[in-house]
């Protein structure tokens, strides 16, 4: 049985970030816990159940799964329990968490979510959109549409469009570094700019500005790609294969090596 969190005021309470869980397989399930004093827990070992809930009071266990602990890259002390997991039926759904902490006993912890019968987002194995994202060469001329400082001209060279036509691996990021309010867009952007310098041209790295003319104005109007690609958070980073479909996507807090397990198996498909 699946229940809501009690928020008792001395316990361990958590949030689920990703915004974009639909049916299939390998999701990226992100946890964050909160201490009672309000700080982030960082250090447990933090095992999952997934549940489908059934009816009242009546749920399933589909699967197990242990996490991984990332630190949000320029952010100590945050960062996200991930781990992957499969979801066969839209609906309802819980995790319930069993919590270590060093010289503690476990506690658990149980949340429900909602689980999407389509993504919004693109899915893996399909065409990703052949957007007509902004370009350009200079600094200048770049920051009439991105937020980055500085920007890097690497990133925007090509729209996703032209890159896609190049078909060759392509790693797409949609963030404001500027101006977002998480703290995890710049670091996104930073991601994308060490994997642009280990690769180089064997693959298209695109940064994608999400606000029209690079900052948020009083209508928050966005650029036409982020509703191309269905995004309703930021930052998000895709990996597109060289024949232009979705490989893996990641929403939030993302870190280089975990987004390194995504690229590597496709450069050496492309090579």
């Amino acid at each position: 049985m699946i229940k809501p969190p009690q928020g008792a005021p001395n316990q361990i309470s958590g949030v689920l970030p990703a915004t974009d869980l639909a049916v299939g397989r390998n999701q990226r399930f992100m946890l964050v816990l909160v201490a009672p004093d309000n700080t982030l827990v960082s250090d447990a070992t933090v095992d999952l159940a997934f549940f489908k809930v059934t009816g009242p009071n009546q749920a399933q266990l589909r699967s197990q799964s242990s996490t991984r602990y990332q630190e949000s890259p320029g952010l100590p002390g945050h960062g996200v329990y991930v781990t992957r997991a499969d979801f066969d039926e839209p609906g309802q759904w819980g995790v319930q968490a069993q919590i270590t902490e060093p010289g503690q006993s476990p506690t658990e912890l149980r949340l429900n979510f909602e689980v999407k019968d389509r993504s919004s987002t693109p899915s893996p194995g399909n065409p990703v959109p052949a957007s007509r994202t902004l370009t350009g060469t200079t600094a200048d001329e770049i920051r009439r549409f991105s937020s980055a400082d500085p920007p890097n001209p690497n990133l925007y060279r090509l729209s996703v469009a032209d890159a896609l036509q190049q078909r060759k691996p392509l790693v797409v990021v949609f963030a404001s570094p500027g101006f977002c309010t998480s703290r995890l867009c710049g670091p996104s952007v930073q991601v994308l700019e060490a994997l642009q310098a280990k690769y180089g041209d064997k693959a298209n790295f695109i940064h994608v500005e999400i606000y029209k003319d690079g900052r948020p104005n009083a209508n928050l109007d966005l650029v036409p790609s982020v509703n191309e690609w269905g995004l309703t958070s930021e930052p998000w980073l895709f990996v597109v294969g060289s024949d232009g479909r979705l490989v893996d996507k990641f929403e939030g807090s993302i870190v280089l090596d975990e987004v390194q397990q995504a690229v590597d198996p496709v450069m050496a498909a492309a090579s």
